[in-house]
């Protein structure tokens, strides 16, 4: 009972306005308050900024994730040379909005060896497409002046894929007799 007490006095404010102005006191706001105001505000905008850089590398990573995989895609098809998986992985980074293309470190291995010119996979070989980007390069312009993370670090996105196997299994590469009687 006592808390139903306590909230009607706290509402009775509600229906006689000067009997507020008598119990409410007037607070003036000082250097403390200023202070305090202006650390919580620079402790939001810079969560904000740490969270839209983090939105913007993360963006990123995926962007160049998706142009590996096609680029690898691209590396198992015949006829596919270094510069058509380069063509593969540009369109993909077409969308993005801060086109990373520029600085984009960009290679394609076949079974842990570099890759120039064509590129000639046979059956089981590996292929892998790798990306990166400066971290520097993802985010606008209007963050650059804040940065969390090292001037030199990297996003990388790393695509494998396996041309596969053309071999019939052991089970299969059994002959199926033929009953001469029954060919006329």
């Amino acid at each position: 009972m006592d808390a139903a007490n306590s909230s009607l006095e706290l509402l009775a404010h509600f229906d006689d306005p000067a009997k507020c102005e008598s119990t409410c006191t007037n607070r003036s706001r000082g250097v403390g308050w200023v202070l305090q105001s202006s650390a919580a505000i620079t402790t939001l905008l810079f969560a904000a900024c740490l969270l839209t850089q983090f939105g913007y590398r993360l963006a990123a990573e995926l962007t160049l994730a998706r142009a590996a995989r096609a680029g690898a895609l691209e590396a198992t098809l015949p006829r596919a040379s270094c510069h058509s998986v380069r063509q593969s992985v540009e369109r993909r980074l077409e969308d993005f909005p801060q086109q990373p293309s520029g600085r984009l470190r960009f290679s394609v291995q076949q079974n842990g060896a570099p890759v120039r010119g064509m590129i000639r996979a046979g059956e089981g070989d590996r292929l892998t497409v790798t990306l990166a980007v400066p971290t520097q390069h993802v985010a606008p312009q209007w963050l650059g002046a804040v940065r969390f993370w090292w001037a030199d670090a990297w996003i990388e996105a790393r695509a494998e894929r396996q041309i596969p196997v053309r071999q019939l299994s052991p089970a299969r590469q059994h002959t199926i007799p033929i009953d001469a009687a029954n060919c006329n």
